[in-house]
């Protein structure tokens, strides 16, 4: 038991530094799959073919490809045309990319959720099809999609951990440099748990929570 204590005294801070990495991760690629995921989603609604399709092929190839190669062709690939990204910026991109496609999905759901004739009822009182979606249609998707929502910002704080293998320090990395150390793996990727579920366990009871309300509602 004094060796557990002193494993914790020793590496727990360390692991716990790199939720604040984890978490600045988290933020700024959820922002870029935000505006990516309503870009692609306005522009897979559109009439225009050729944008349909454009959102379509970029939607059906992240899904398609797993992540880590998707992250070690903008970290290591686009090097080989004169593009470098830092391992942090990297991350972010590759993170962006991937939330933006399925966040899109997202959004689509939530926006073809609501009736149509409230658009149509909207446009007959004069509204274009702009102020129709920014005052009806959007503020109500936004309720639907909240708890989906909130299931992907779960799912993105659990995916920054891919950053470890372009050794970028955020729990992972910081975990596996302190197994190395310690030689107490078990204990040290423990630790790491526990500081994963600190974070995403609250965000699931909330997840729940909002579905509960959506049902209720």
């Amino acid at each position: 038991m004094t060796d557990y204590i002193a494993l914790i005294d020793t590496y727990f801070l360390y692991i716990l530094q790199g939720a604040i990495i984890t978490v600045e991760l988290t933020v700024l690629a959820l922002l870029l799959s935000v505006m990516i995921g309503l870009t692609v989603t306005f522009t897979y609604m559109s009439r225009v073919v050729w944008l349909k399709t454009i959102a379509t092929v970029y939607i059906e190839l992240v899904r398609a490809t797993p992540a880590l190669l998707q992250l070690f062709i903008v970290y290591y690939g686009l090097t080989n045309i004169g593009i470098r990204f830092d391992a942090f910026t990297a991350a972010v991109l590759t993170l962006g990319f991937i939330g933006g496609a399925y966040s899109a999905e997202i959004f689509r759901a939530g926006i073809e959720a609501i009736d149509f004739g409230q658009v149509e009822a909207s446009r007959s009182l004069g509204m274009t099809a702009i102020q129709a979606m920014k005052r009806i249609v959007l503020p109500q998707a936004f309720v639907i999609t909240l708890p989906p929502l909130t299931n992907f910002v779960i799912a993105m704080i659990k995916d920054t951990s891919l950053a470890l293998t372009i050794s970028v320090p955020e729990i992972m990395y910081r975990s596996y440099d302190a197994a190395t150390q310690s030689y107490r793996s078990l204990a040290v990727y423990m630790m790491a748990g526990v500081i994963y579920l600190a974070i995403c366990i609250p965000l699931s009871r909330l997840a729940k929570r909002l579905e509960r309300k959506g049902d209720v509602s």
